[in-house]
């Protein structure tokens, strides 16, 4: 999603010609799309270490 994201939110911003012609994309604030990057890295990471810590995937 971060990649369908970047190259809309740059792109220069249309003239308001009429209703519904920018993507969605153009209206996420900067600060939810980098929270929720984070907070989905952070998931990974916990998620590894929980089976890290029960012993999954071990020889």
């Amino acid at each position: 999603m971060f990649a369908r994201w970047v190259p809309v939110y740059r792109t220069a911003a249309p003239a308001t010609t009429g209703e519904g012609t920018t993507p969605a994309e153009r209206h996420l604030p900067v600060p939810v799309v980098a929270a929720h990057g984070l907070l989905g890295a952070a998931t990974l990471v916990l998620v590894l270490v929980l089976l890290a810590a029960l012993g999954v995937g071990g020889s």
